[in-house]
């Protein structure tokens, strides 16, 4: 008898990990993804809070503006509703190509 591996062996060996090579790749790649939507998904939130803060504090119109920021860029819009009488509702929204952020608050004037 000899010692060692046969071809068949090594060839079955190789195989699996291929398979589990493939199977990392894939795991790091839906990480890579998860990782940069829960980036922009904070950029996001952090502009549409910055925005909202603005419009509590000075003039509250409606309007639009475009960020760019960690390679992505970001459509943020705002508008201001009337309160009538009791505190005006404040509502911004931030869009980018992996989704979108909604911030609503209520201001007395």
């Amino acid at each position: 008898m000899r010692s060692g591996f046969s071809v068949v062996e090594a060839l079955v060996a190789l195989v699996l990990m291929a398979v589990a090579l493939a199977a990392l790749t894939a795991a790091a790649a839906a990480s890579v993804s998860h990782v940069r939507l829960a980036r922009d998904r904070v950029c996001a939130l952090e502009l549409a809070f910055a925005r909202l803060e603005s419009l509590r504090a000075g003039p509250r119109t409606s309007d639009a503006d475009e960020v760019d920021d960690t390679g992505t860029r970001f459509v943020r819009t705002w508008r201001s509703d009337d309160g009538r009488g009791g505190a005006d509702r404040l509502h911004v929204e931030v869009t980018w190509p992996g989704g979108h952020v909604e911030l609503e608050s209520g201001a007395f004037p």
